[in-house]
């Protein structure tokens, strides 16, 4: 069985490996997602990564054998997140926050290759949802929680900053729960993929707080989400959210975020971060794109064989109107 493998920044290598035996179901992996984690391995700044390793954490499967509920031939989403679920954090419930955690394709080999072994428990079937919607899964799943530790309510004023995968994400699930939803992002083609969730796309730029009050009948937000881990981008929506307002941090980037301990004070700002999702984040997700409560389809912009992924994925990083592309895996080798 032929896997493909990130040995150093921008180096790899078709290998071949012994199809998975031991526990865990087996199946045939159909779709992955490329994220923005995945071009920082590739560029070698993701913080979180080390080589070798075999990407893929955005994933469809297909069942190939009978494993309590589920059944050959049965297409899955993935939870890419494994937990230990002994620790402090995962007694709570907060899996996401794992002392051990372990992500698929970042700590522990990925979906780049043709058959896997998996853990029951991060299958997510559907009878109706096709193998390049159940990719989608896990990206939605980040923008589900992130909007879940902002405890958005209908009607509330919300700021997305970032228009990648992940802040579309996050305002569509803000969308879904019926915010009053503004987007921003420097770039035209993601503020054009922001249209489509909402008409309040702004640009940043020297009088951002303007132009967001402007968007808001001169208020602030009540809840800003930064999606772009861009270093300027974190410590001006700080700025821009509104007195006894929220700010989730769901974008990363490695450096620290320092504010004035008065004005954090006076305005009395709740700050979040947010990582990941849980269990109980992809249920509801699952149940969302069932019901047809959103549509994310037009999130895909790319599709390429898996034999084409080390000739053209860099191509794709940051490239104009790419919003996901997905690696089509039936071509594997």
């Amino acid at each position: 069985m032929r896997a493909l493998v990130l040995h150093a920044p921008e180096k790899w290598a078709w290998e071949d490996v012994p199809e998975p035996d031991g526990e865990g179901v087996l199946v045939r992996v159909q779709q992955v997602g490329i994220c923005g984690t995945d071009y920082q391995a590739i560029r070698g700044c993701q913080p979180f990564f080390t080589y070798p390793r075999r990407l893929g954490h955005e994933i469809s499967v297909q069942v190939l054998e009978s494993a309590g509920d589920l059944a050959p031939g049965t297409y899955c989403a993935v939870n890419p997140y494994m937990f230990c679920a002994d620790c402090q954090a995962c007694k709570r419930g907060d899996t996401n926050c794992c002392c051990k955690l372990r992500v698929l394709g970042i700590h522990q080999d990925g979906a780049f290759t043709r058959l896997m072994r998996l853990p029951a428990s991060s299958l997510h079937p559907s009878d109706s949802l096709p193998p390049a919607i159940l990719a989608l899964v896990e990206p939605l799943v980040v923008g589900y929680h992130a909007v879940k530790r902002a405890r958005i309510g209908a009607r509330d004023q919300v700021l997305v900053v970032g228009q990648g995968p992940i802040g579309l994400s996050c305002a569509l699930m803000a969308k879904a729960l019926g915010a009053n939803l503004a987007v921003m992002d420097i770039r035209e083609d993601r503020r054009q993929s922001g249209r489509r969730l909402t008409r309040r796309v702004l640009t940043p730029g020297e009088n951002s707080e303007i132009v967001v009050r402007e968007a808001f009948d001169g208020d602030l937000p009540v809840t800003v989400i930064e999606a772009t881990g861009n270093r300027a981008a974190v410590h001006q929506s700080y700025q821009l959210v509104a007195p006894g307002g929220t700010l989730v941090f769901v974008g990363l980037y490695t450096g620290s975020f320092e504010f004035d301990d008065p004005d954090f004070h006076r305005r009395e700002l709740t700050l979040r971060a947010s990582r990941n999702g849980t269990h109980d984040d992809f249920c509801a997700v699952m149940s969302l794109l069932e019901t047809g409560a959103i549509d994310p389809s037009w999130f895909i912009t790319n599709q390429i064989p898996f034999t084409e992924v080390p000739d053209r994925i860099k191509a794709l990083d940051g490239a104009l109107g790419c919003i996901k592309a997905i690696v089509d895996m039936n071509a594997a080798c």
